[in-house]
Protein backbone atom coordinates (compact mmCIF):
# COMPACT_ATOMS: atom_id res chain seq x y z
CA UNK A 1 0.00 0.00 0.00
CA UNK A 2 1.32 3.48 -0.75
CA UNK A 3 1.81 6.10 1.93
CA UNK A 4 -0.74 8.33 0.21
CA UNK A 5 -3.32 5.55 0.32
CA UNK A 6 -2.45 4.83 3.93
CA UNK A 7 -2.89 8.50 4.80
CA UNK A 8 -6.25 8.51 3.06
CA UNK A 9 -7.38 5.39 4.92
CA UNK A 10 -6.25 6.89 8.20
CA UNK A 11 -8.08 10.11 7.43
CA UNK A 12 -11.26 8.17 6.74
CA UNK A 13 -11.03 5.99 9.86
CA UNK A 14 -13.41 7.05 12.64
CA UNK A 15 -10.55 7.47 15.11
CA UNK A 16 -8.71 9.79 12.75
CA UNK A 17 -10.98 12.76 13.31
CA UNK A 18 -9.26 13.42 16.63
CA UNK A 19 -5.93 11.87 15.68
CA UNK A 20 -3.93 14.91 14.64
CA UNK A 21 -1.20 15.84 17.13
CA UNK A 22 -1.89 12.83 19.31
CA UNK A 23 0.61 11.87 21.96
CA UNK A 24 2.60 8.75 21.15
CA UNK A 25 2.12 6.23 23.98
CA UNK A 26 4.94 6.33 26.54
CA UNK A 27 5.93 2.70 25.92
CA UNK A 28 6.73 3.57 22.29
CA UNK A 29 8.77 6.68 23.07
CA UNK A 30 12.54 6.40 22.87
CA UNK A 31 15.33 5.45 20.48
CA UNK A 32 14.65 2.76 17.88
CA UNK A 33 17.37 1.07 15.82
CA UNK A 34 17.36 -1.73 13.23
CA UNK A 35 17.13 -5.10 14.99
CA UNK A 36 20.44 -6.04 13.35
CA UNK A 37 22.22 -2.99 14.84
CA UNK A 38 23.43 -2.14 18.30
CA UNK A 39 22.00 0.73 20.29
CA UNK A 40 25.05 2.81 19.39
CA UNK A 41 23.95 2.76 15.73
CA UNK A 42 24.16 6.20 14.09
CA UNK A 43 20.99 5.36 12.16
CA UNK A 44 17.96 5.55 14.39
CA UNK A 45 14.35 6.59 14.77
CA UNK A 46 13.65 8.84 17.75
CA UNK A 47 10.10 8.92 19.10
CA UNK A 48 8.95 11.58 21.53
CA UNK A 49 5.48 12.33 22.83
CA UNK A 50 4.65 14.71 19.96
CA UNK A 51 7.69 14.51 17.68
CA UNK A 52 9.40 11.92 15.50
CA UNK A 53 12.96 12.25 14.20
CA UNK A 54 14.92 10.24 11.64
CA UNK A 55 18.65 10.21 12.43
CA UNK A 56 21.66 9.18 10.39
CA UNK A 57 24.71 10.50 12.22
CA UNK A 58 24.60 14.30 11.95
CA UNK A 59 21.75 14.20 9.41
CA UNK A 60 18.44 14.60 11.23
CA UNK A 61 14.93 15.54 10.28
CA UNK A 62 12.01 15.96 12.69
CA UNK A 63 8.25 16.16 12.29
CA UNK A 64 5.32 16.87 14.60
CA UNK A 65 1.53 16.85 14.18
CA UNK A 66 1.39 13.15 14.96
CA UNK A 67 -1.70 11.15 14.16
CA UNK A 68 -2.09 7.87 16.08
CA UNK A 69 -4.84 5.35 15.44
CA UNK A 70 -5.63 1.86 16.59
CA UNK A 71 -8.50 1.74 14.07
CA UNK A 72 -6.23 1.76 11.02
CA UNK A 73 -6.74 -1.92 10.28
CA UNK A 74 -10.53 -1.71 10.35
CA UNK A 75 -13.29 -1.76 12.95
CA UNK A 76 -13.06 -5.51 13.60
CA UNK A 77 -9.29 -5.57 14.17
CA UNK A 78 -8.40 -7.07 17.56
CA UNK A 79 -4.59 -7.15 17.35
CA UNK A 80 -1.89 -5.15 19.11
CA UNK A 81 -0.47 -3.23 16.13
CA UNK A 82 -1.25 0.43 15.62
CA UNK A 83 -0.19 3.18 13.26
CA UNK A 84 1.25 6.67 13.66
CA UNK A 85 2.02 9.27 11.01
CA UNK A 86 3.74 12.64 11.40
CA UNK A 87 2.52 15.79 9.65
CA UNK A 88 -0.85 14.17 9.18
CA UNK A 89 -2.59 17.51 8.72
CA UNK A 90 0.06 18.78 6.30
CA UNK A 91 -0.95 16.73 3.28
CA UNK A 92 1.53 13.97 2.50
CA UNK A 93 2.97 12.33 5.65
CA UNK A 94 6.68 11.58 5.11
CA UNK A 95 6.34 8.06 6.51
CA UNK A 96 4.07 5.65 8.33
CA UNK A 97 5.07 3.92 11.57
CA UNK A 98 3.68 0.52 12.46
CA UNK A 99 4.11 -0.08 16.20
CA UNK A 100 3.96 -3.70 17.41
CA UNK A 101 4.46 -4.46 13.72
CA UNK A 102 3.30 -7.82 12.46
CA UNK A 103 1.72 -8.43 15.89
CA UNK A 104 5.18 -8.51 17.51
CA UNK A 105 5.38 -6.49 20.74
CA UNK A 106 8.34 -4.13 20.84
CA UNK A 107 8.87 -4.12 17.06
CA UNK A 108 8.28 -1.09 14.86
CA UNK A 109 8.51 -0.65 11.11
CA UNK A 110 8.75 2.56 9.13
CA UNK A 111 7.39 2.75 5.65
CA UNK A 112 9.22 5.67 4.11
CA UNK A 113 9.30 4.40 0.55
CA UNK A 114 7.77 1.40 -1.15
CA UNK A 115 8.22 1.41 -4.94
CA UNK A 116 4.97 1.79 -6.83
CA UNK A 117 4.18 -0.31 -9.86
CA UNK A 118 2.25 0.73 -12.92
CA UNK A 119 1.67 4.10 -14.57
CA UNK A 120 2.01 7.22 -12.46
CA UNK A 121 0.94 10.80 -13.03
CA UNK A 122 3.27 13.73 -12.31
CA UNK A 123 1.95 14.22 -8.77
CA UNK A 124 2.53 10.57 -7.83
CA UNK A 125 5.99 10.68 -9.43
CA UNK A 126 6.89 13.70 -7.29
CA UNK A 127 5.67 11.97 -4.10
CA UNK A 128 7.59 8.85 -5.08
CA UNK A 129 10.79 10.84 -5.72
CA UNK A 130 10.57 12.61 -2.32
CA UNK A 131 9.98 9.33 -0.50
CA UNK A 132 12.86 7.61 -2.28
CA UNK A 133 15.21 10.49 -1.45
CA UNK A 134 14.18 10.47 2.23
CA UNK A 135 14.66 6.69 2.46
CA UNK A 136 18.13 7.10 0.93
CA UNK A 137 19.10 9.68 3.56
CA UNK A 138 18.20 7.27 6.36
CA UNK A 139 19.39 3.82 5.21
CA UNK A 140 18.39 0.83 7.25
CA UNK A 141 15.16 2.37 8.58
CA UNK A 142 12.83 1.86 5.63
CA UNK A 143 10.70 -1.31 5.85
CA UNK A 144 13.12 -2.90 8.34
CA UNK A 145 12.09 -4.17 11.78
CA UNK A 146 13.26 -1.82 14.51
CA UNK A 147 13.74 -2.43 18.22
CA UNK A 148 13.66 0.07 21.05
CA UNK A 149 16.86 0.61 22.97
CA UNK A 150 16.73 0.72 26.72
CA UNK A 151 17.73 4.04 28.20
CA UNK A 152 19.52 4.54 31.47
CA UNK A 153 17.21 5.27 34.38
CA UNK A 154 17.64 8.78 35.71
Amino acid sequence: MTRALLALLLALAPAAAAATDDAVPAEQQGEWVPVTAGCESPTRFRVEERRMTLVNGADRQSWGNIGVTRGFFGPDYQGISFVAMPELDGGEPPFTVFFNADERPGVAKLEIHRPLEGPQNAQVQAIEARAKKLAGRFPGLNLAPLRKCETAKE
